[in-house]
């Protein structure tokens, strides 16, 4: 029997009723997919998006499970500088939709591409830039996959709630690393939870067990300032057969629903079901950060002045740290320069993702491609100036109650779905403020589940292993790798890495890397050529891989300095500084891997193709005088 709080039902009740939403959305789609060629239609929808439509997908895709969970404990943590860190995001459509997106569409009518690959395949008539790009896809999305898997589960587990058993405190005490370190006695087993201290300098004080709401709360104080921090008793562990993995009751059941419900949803739909549910949750992202942004400006306590609302918030946070309201942020995070390399990140990574190269071939006119162009830079606009207002106002709300120091290994905060519980004035009101997360992680996952999908079953078996495959082979096939490879990554999100921040940007740069600019220069110079595209792409991924190894042999060895590869390797620039992660690169004049792997794939494919010689029937072909 599952211990869940009452008040968690309500909760349940609203996400059912959005799930179902979702499956009703993926029949229809299912229907609508059955007219027209199955490979076209499942991996492309048939190339028939309209506007509004290819806005709400390319939107839901980007928005992921990073903008609901990962920021919202960044803006938390650092206050309003955030908006300046985010702020080139309203810049996306243009550098991703208007800069490619006629012209991406015309080079797949005429090559009949359906895949990102095929592009590139097609191009160059190179079943070898084909196949290169996607094992690239494969590798780069499987690991992005299991990060918003990860999230889906924990959202869930937030909705469910599940109580954990009573347990005894043994122990509080700090460890020489700053850690706290509560050990627990529960159902007859010792256990030790370590969390990171709310700021670096609290001092432990004492604690309070509440049996009531089974957690401790844990006191601390920092320049005269007294905080608190809730430690909830040990949660319930199951152990997975086969595997010997113990995972948490309540994120195993969670992490169940969810992947059920998508790769369900994905497998039956296919890119109908995908983008027309990318509509509904769309919508509901919309719709949930806008009620909840007005709930949390009510929420804000009245300052001291009088001031309610976010000129309240504002107060509270210069009380708590001016560097909260005033640039550069807390702790210095976003110096001007930074602030100037992540508003070209943003803008650049956008642009070279696959799941939005692929979305950019399925629309159905000039027309639709230039009002998708101006809604989904007003979506953006909305969704991100909503999202920073809601956490300012936790900031206010819940002045150290979710602080930890950044960079500290652990569970991710958990203000977003505190802020929706704590601002709602119903449970059920709060299951519906926690679907706007849930949706951006669907959305997000299902593109990406249908493209892994459609690299193997399109780019890998039909186009290379099996040309002459029947349509009901290729549609027992598809929906088969659909279902095994969301199952696939359902059991690593059992068991993840502990860093899958630096694993969702990893994924992103090298995927930019390794084709923004092969695929700008195939699309728009006529004298790139198999070669430079080769290059482009080989140059580009081999320098966020490089750097990242690099940055992960340094961090592993700085407590050997008498090490043979400390001694080869130290001439590096950024070799020796002391990074936040063991998985965080080397940064070279203190710029991001994503901008030394530009560099490298811009050369590459312009030099080797200045070198090399292009195919004159395929120049004209795509090229006509």
């Amino acid at each position: 029997m599952l211990d869940i709080p009452a008040a968690h039902y309500w909760v349940i009740l609203a996400f059912a009723l959005y799930l179902i939403g979702v499956m009703v959305f993926s029949f229809f789609s299912h229907r609508v997919m059955s007219k027209g060629s199955f490979v076209n239609s499942y991996f492309l929808g048939n190339r028939g998006l309209g506007g509004w439509v290819l806005a709400l997908t390319v939107a839901a895709t980007a928005v992921s499970g990073g903008t609901f969970m990962g920021f919202p404990s960044l803006i938390y943590t650092n206050g309003w500088v955030m908006a300046l860190w985010i702020c080139s995001y309203m810049v996306v459509p243009l550098t991703a939709m208007a800069l490619m997106g006629k012209r991406i569409n015309q080079v797949a009518r005429i090559s009949g591409a359906v895949t990102m690959p095929d592009v590139f395949r097609d191009r160059f008539q190179s079943p070898t830039l084909g196949i290169l790009a996607t094992l690239l896809i494969l590798l780069f999305l499987t690991f992005n996959l299991v990060a918003q898997f990860k999230a889906g589960g924990l959202v869930l587990r937030e909705a469910i709630r599940l109580n954990p058993p009573p347990a005894e405190v043994l122990e509080i005490s700090v460890s020489p690393e700053r850690q706290l370190v509560v050990k627990f006695s529960s159902n007859g087993n010792e256990t030790t939870q370590r969390t990171a201290m709310p700021t670096k300098t609290a001092q432990f004080i004492g604690h309070e067990v509440d049996p009531d709401a089974r957690a401790v709360r844990v006191k601390f104080v920092d320049d005269g300032r007294e905080m608190t921090k809730l430690v909830r008793f040990p949660a319930e562990l199951l152990t997975i057969p086969g595997f010997g993995w113990k995972v948490e009751k309540g994120y195993l059941i969670g992490l169940l629903l969810f992947a059920f419900t998508v790769i369900a949803y994905t497998t039956y739909g296919g890119f109908w079901a995908v983008t027309m549910t990318d509509v509904f949750e769309g919508l509901v992202m919309l719709g949930g950060v806008l009620l909840m942004a007005i709930l949390a400006i009510n929420a804000v306590p009245t300052a001291p002045s009088g001031a309610t609302g976010l000129a309240a918030a504002n107060e509270w946070l210069i009380a708590q740290d001016p560097a909260l309201v005033y640039g550069p942020g807390f702790n210095g995070f976003l110096p001007l320069g930074m602030a100037f390399s992540f508003y070209l990140m943003w803008s650049m990574s956008s642009a070279g993702q696959p799941s939005g190269m692929v979305r950019l071939m399925a629309f159905k006119d000039t027309g639709s491609l230039r009002r998708a162009l101006v809604l989904v830079a007003f979506y953006y606009m909305i969704v991100y100036s909503a999202i920073i207002i809601i956490f300012i106002c936790a900031r206010a709300i819940f002045p150290t109650e979710y602080l930890r120091e950044m960079g500290s290994e652990g569970e991710p905060d958990a203000i977003m779905p505190a802020m929706a519980l704590k601002v709602a004035p119903s449970p059920f009101l709060a299951g519906l403020l926690l679907a706007a997360p849930y949706a951006a992680i669907m959305s997000t996952v299902a593109a990406f589940l249908l493209m892994i999908s459609s690299s193997l079953v399109r780019d890998l078996y039909q186009r290379s292993l099996n040309p002459n495959a029947s349509q009901k082979s290729m549609k027992i096939l598809s929906y088969s790798v659909t279902a095994l490879v969301g199952v696939v990554v359902m059991l690593g999100a059992m068991n993840p890495p502990s860093f899958l921040q630096y694993i969702i940007v990893f994924t992103g740069s090298g995927q930019s890397c390794a084709f923004l600019m092969p695929m700008l220069f195939l699309l728009f110079w006529k004298r790139t050529t198999k070669a430079g595209a080769l290059a482009g792409m080989l140059l580009g991924v081999g320098s966020v891989l490089g750097l990242y190894a690099l940055g992960w042999i340094d961090n592993r060895t700085q407590d050997q300095p008498d090490l043979w590869v400390r001694s080869l390797l130290g001439w590096l620039p950024g070799w020796g500084e002391i990074r936040s992660d063991k998985f965080a690169p080397l940064t070279p004049l203190g710029l991001d891997p994503l901008f030394w792997g530009m560099i490298g794939s811009l050369l590459g494919t312009v030099l080797v193709s200045k070198i090399t010689r292009s195919d004159p029937a395929q120049t004209a072909r795509y090229f006509p005088e």
